[in-house]
């Protein structure tokens, strides 16, 4: 198949080989991709072509390929524990389609952020902390205590010049913030923020400082100073970056909790404009519900660093290293984009919003 050598392979009528597939297209694909009666094509259609899932040898024979298609394809209804159908029949508008798993659009996580539009955020938690409660055995780490934990804040305290004689280029030294006054705000000060209610203060680390200047978003021509932090001790984290689909591939609610991981860093990841900061409204809400779980802290991963965010619930966690502060300079800013769909009045669609909000 993939060319491969000296390797353990498993036969494909292997339960665990078909719940890897029938995962890999839940993970990868919409249901509208491969259901007949939806306008999809057939799993054989989807799977003969160029794909997500199987890495096939160029030098493989067509029919031997077929051939090892039909020998698990004919195999996927005979597992119960992973569902790649939703409904079959005139049960199918009776059923939302399943999306792409690696999208993830949990439908748990859409229906408490629509709630706390409506409700307050404890009453939305008591109805939907179950949704959360077989997270921990997937996600929990242990970060250890050390260094390696990054800070940044925009500006620097002071700022000195030395003139060159004869005259020449000027020299600029920078006098970083240190310490406290680059630790996370004291309670009285804490406005509200990603993760934290106003009047709480977390502490927001990065795993670089690359990622921890990026996270701050300056601008081009700002001062920024960054530090590194010490986790004074062993912290229990409910880490969201790890997304691998192998402790997640057994039954229908691992894929579920896959899909809520998946949501649930998407949101965390996504930064609000002050202009619109009553999104943090749901990243507040998932805090709490992992801070109430008896963690520490969250890691995900950052979307406009290369890095990923620690945020521990207890700001004395991390303290700061000792001569690590620098100051640097920021040259240049990048932007990436994405081409839109235009709205087109004499359209009908499911629903009008009269201003676009994420």
């Amino acid at each position: 198949m993939c060319g491969a050598t000296y390797t353990s392979v498993i036969p494909t009528d292997n339960i665990q080989f078909i719940r890897a597939i029938k995962a890999l297209i839940r993970y990868y694909y919409s249901e509208w991709e491969y259901h007949s009666k939806l306008g999809g094509e057939s799993f054989e259609a989807l799977l003969s072509t160029e794909n997500r899932i199987i890495r096939v040898n160029p030098k493989l024979d067509g029919i031997e390929y077929e051939e090892f298609l039909l020998s698990f394809l004919e195999n996927l209804d005979s597992d119960e524990q992973v569902s790649v159908i939703t409904a079959y029949g005139r049960d199918i508008y009776n059923y939302a389609p399943f999306t792409p798993i690696s999208r993830g659009e949990a439908a748990a996580i859409q229906l408490i952020q629509r709630s706390l539009t409506e409700r307050n955020y404890f009453v939305v938690e008591s109805e939907h902390a179950k949704d959360f409660h077989d997270l921990p055995k997937y996600i929990t780490r242990t970060f250890p205590a050390g260094g390696g934990w990054y800070r940044a804040r925009v500006g620097a305290t002071r700022r000195a010049a030395k003139y060159p004689f004869p005259p020449g280029e000027t020299q600029y030294y920078f006098e970083p913030h240190v310490g406290a006054a680059i630790s996370a705000p004291p309670i009285a000060l804490a406005s509200s923020g990603r993760l934290n209610r106003p009047g709480v203060s977390f502490l927001y680390l990065a795993a670089d400082a690359d990622t921890a200047i990026a996270e701050i978003r300056p601008h081009p021509g700002d001062f920024v100073s960054v530090a590194e932090f010490t986790i004074t001790k062993e912290q229990r984290i409910a880490d969201l970056t790890q997304h691998d689909l192998l402790r997640f591939f057994n039954s229908d609610r691992e894929l579920e909790l896959l899909e809520i991981v998946i949501a649930v860093e998407n949101a965390l990841a996504t930064a609000a404009p002050p202009s619109n900061r009553q999104l943090y409204s749901l990243t507040q809400f998932l805090a709490d519900i992992f801070r109430t779980m008896n963690f520490d802290g969250i890691a995900f991963r950052s979307t406009v660093g290369v890095g990923a965010n620690l945020v521990l619930f207890e700001p004395t966690a991390a303290v700061w290293l000792e001569g690590s502060s620098r100051v640097v300079e920021i040259n240049r800013v990048s932007y990436r984009h994405s081409p839109k769909a235009l709205f087109d009045a004499a359209s009908k669609y499911d629903r009008v919003f009269d201003e676009h909000k994420k």
